[in-house]
């Protein structure tokens, strides 16, 4: 198994708890391509199919990037282009005159460009604060069920890894050792039984939970998907393809689409809104610039204003692309703040959302 792979199933272990997982290089792709042209056809098709790559892992909508759309993003690439750079690769690539010497060309575009061209398409932006998934595979072969973690890997999960990697998805393998055992067979995973699934999971503490189930039966495969949500909501998934790379890469992308479509909003003048935020628990300086910096880091969140401190108790106005509800599940992702209704006699229980400091760091 590839190292860096390996090292992304096991590392759930190294996580934080509940903590969402800074996806890096949103804006940049490595594309190989076989040498069969000339060098500017070969950066051009390479812009072109990095913007691809970019454009799938920003909006977490890869169905919607194709047709006209495609295109006309490809005919822009170049001019997104911020830096690049061109190496040889050390093995030979397949093309139609046989296998040929390669190239691998890394691009990273201008975070503006890529954002405004998503924004002109009403098409959301999905910020680098991305949901820890832990993901249970189980794959039948033949009428043989079996699980796969990081003590018991297989070519479906290591497949997925990489996949959800390419599409900006951070998801993390149960370690399956004698805990897991006990608390969780392959046909539970395999019969979505939800409450079981959940239990099992508790002790990795990351923000979403899936089930993946992959058939391989007389060459003929087939699959489902279950993803399980913070809040308590599911989402199902049928998956057809004619082999088990298309059925993975199915998977990965409606994965990303069900947590875009929660924590990522459209960015146009038609979706901007404010609501004020209270913290409590804010006893210095250095405390009210950290939760300050972290709302200004969430990609829903467009500008944070201070408006008034009241002992240990702040106030900001935050102007936001979207319905509140995707700046609500943004917060949920850490701990650093934690909800805190106010009574509903309070005064303020209708101008403001009332959260508590955790003083976690």
């Amino acid at each position: 198994m590839n190292s860096r792979i390996f090292l992304l199933l096991i590392s759930v272990f190294c996580i934080s708890p509940a903590n969402a997982v800074p996806v890096q290089g949103l804006y940049s792709a490595e594309i190989n391509l076989p040498v069969t042209q000339s060098e500017a056809q070969m950066l051009n098709e390479a812009f072109g199919l990095a913007a691809e790559d970019v454009l799938i892992k920003v909006s977490g909508d890869k169905n919607a990037i194709t047709g006209d759309l495609l295109e006309q993003a490809k005919k822009k690439a170049p001019t997104w282009v911020a830096q690049h750079s061109v190496a040889s690769l050390s093995e030979l690539l397949p093309s139609d005159d046989g296998l040929v010497p390669g190239k691998q060309v890394k691009v990273t575009f201008y975070q503006e460009s890529i954002d405004g061209f998503l924004s002109q398409s009403n098409l959301p932006v999905w910020g680098d604060n991305r949901p820890s998934v832990l993901v249970w595979l189980v794959n039948e072969n033949n009428g043989v069920r079996a699980l796969s973690g990081s003590k018991e890997p297989s070519d479906a999960l290591n497949k997925l890894a990489q996949s959800t990697s390419k599409i900006g998805v951070p998801i993390y393998a149960p370690l399956l050792d004698d805990v897991d055992k006990r608390s969780l067979s392959a046909s539970d995973v395999w019969g979505f039984f939800e409450d079981s699934i959940m239990n099992a999971s508790k002790r990795y503490q990351t923000d979403s939970v899936a089930a993946l189930r992959i058939s391989n039966y007389a060459g003929q495969v087939g699959g489902n998907l279950l993803v399980l949500l913070k809040n308590g909501e599911t989402e199902r998934f049928v998956l057809r393809g004619e082999n088990l790379n298309d059925l993975i890469d199915q998977a990965s992308a409606y994965l990303a689409k069900a947590f875009s479509s929660r924590y990522a909003s459209v960015r146009n003048s038609g979706s901007a809104s404010k609501i004020n935020i209270q913290v409590v628990g804010v006893t210095n300086y250095s405390i009210m610039n950290k939760v300050q910096s972290y709302l200004e880091s969430i990609g829903v969140v467009r500008d944070v204003t201070l408006v008034q401190v009241d002992g240990e108790k702040i106030e900001f106005s935050i102007e936001i692309d979207g319905d509140k509800q995707k700046l609500f599940n943004s917060i949920s992702l850490s701990r650093l703040l934690i909800n805190a209704p106010l009574n509903a006699l309070d005064p303020d229980a209708n101008r403001v959302v009332s959260y508590q400091y955790s003083g976690v760091n």
